[in-house]
């Protein structure tokens, strides 16, 4: 019914993805497989509710969220997730990343440790250490050819006077959709050491079959899950984001804290959400397909052409994580082979954590025949 094989000409829109090539990378002549925004047509109904909200003839004033905005949010996460909510948990934000630091400068002290799992999505870095927080690791375990949590190590780091947990859910770079054992398992350490798990869960709606997401607030009601329409469907410009948090006395403090910045989102920004959550279930579910098969494609071509290079097959997300240690080059070197000979724009392994110097993310969100073309640049750069 959709059709994912169109090739958007985002170039001179001041796409992020397609037009800050020169800023991030020093040339803007590449193919971009960087950013995690998808290059593929908006939900048709989406675009159709903004002209109508921006043609309807009225202002552009102050505007709050109705009724339908927080209903379609309880639908949704019910009837995909399995997760019974109520308005009053629901707290709308400009963005997860905001939406994290609002969390964070509401509830925790100056200097609180916060704990994180590398390889893992680079603004959380920033915004612990920007913020004034102490920053405490726990590298992800991997193991046949799987990431996982490595649970004696978060305790050790529990022990060692950890208050906040920042859990990637699902994970973004690796694509690891976290069990429901492992969730109960981890949340019960944090009962144990009084520990509050902060849930980003923005990839929860692009999970592969044979997977099932189960949310923080599934296992722990106590913990605070942030969501978003932005990855699922492609609308992170509009800066619509979401903190759930069941546990009022949290709630409260988070609340009062967002309401003295005035952070709200903007009127376009309720009505592409509601609308997305109204009537994207049959949209997500064709592009999880195709996603899938633009996953498989890329394992394909990695077996066939390049075997030095190590991949698996994403649980979650359209991002697949990629070991490139087989072709024994620094990240500069690798660098350079990616801008200057396969002209592709990934993102660099460093971003997520040290020791990923010679990792690439790359997004699979495109046109397959594209992607098709993305690949070909990196086998011939790799073997010329």
């Amino acid at each position: 019914m959709y059709n994912f094989d169109v090739l958007l000409q985002r170039r001179h829109t001041d796409s992020t993805k397609w037009d800050a090539l020169g800023r991030d990378y020093g040339r803007d002549d590449l193919m971009p497989f960087w950013v995690a925004d998808a290059d593929f047509p908006v939900l048709p109904d989406i675009n159709r509710a903004i002209r109508e909200r921006a043609d309807d003839g009225m202002t552009f004033g102050y505007t709050f969220a109705g009724d339908g905005y927080y209903d379609s949010i309880i639908s949704w996460n019910r009837d995909r997730h399995g997760l019974e909510l109520l308005k009053e948990h629901l707290l709308p934000a400009p963005g997860v990343i905001t939406a994290l630091s609002v969390v964070l400068l509401a509830i925790a002290g100056k200097g609180d440790k916060i704990l994180l799992n590398p390889p893992v999505y680079s603004p959380f870095f920033t915004v612990v250490k920007g913020l004034g927080y102490e920053l405490a690791e726990s590298p992800l375990l991997y193991r046949n050819g799987r990431y996982e949590l490595d649970f004696e190590d978060i305790e050790k780091n529990f022990k060692e006077g950890v208050k906040y947990y920042i859990l990637c859910s699902p994970h973004n770079p690796v694509g690891r959709v976290w069990s429901g054992e492992e969730l109960k398992r981890l949340t019960a350490l944090c009962r144990e050491y009084g520990v509050l798990i902060i849930s980003d869960e923005i990839h929860y709606d692009i999970v592969y079959p044979g997977h099932r997401h189960t949310t923080i607030l599934q296992v722990d009601e106590d913990a605070i899950m942030i969501t978003a329409p932005s990855k699922t469907f492609n609308i992170a410009g509009l800066k619509s984001s979401v903190i759930i948090i069941k546990n009022e006395k949290l709630r409260r403090k988070v609340e009062d804290f967002a309401a003295s910045m005035h952070l709200y989102i903007n009127l376009f920004a309720y009505r592409a959400t509601e609308t997305a959550y109204e009537k994207g279930g049959p949209w997500v579910d064709e592009m999880i397909s195709y996603l899938e098969g633009n996953a498989r494609f890329v394992l394909d071509y990695v077996k066939k052409y390049l075997p030095e290079v190590k991949a698996s097959m994403p649980e979650s997300t359209y991002l697949m994580w990629m070991d490139f240690s087989g072709y024994r080059f620094t990240e500069d070197e690798l660098f350079h082979k990616m801008r200057d000979e396969a002209k592709v724009a990934l993102n660099f392994g460093s971003e997520y954590g040290q020791g990923y110097e010679q990792f690439l993310r790359l997004n699979i969100a495109c046109p397959r025949a594209y992607l098709e073309e993305g690949m070909e640049h990196i086998r011939k750069a790799l073997t010329a």
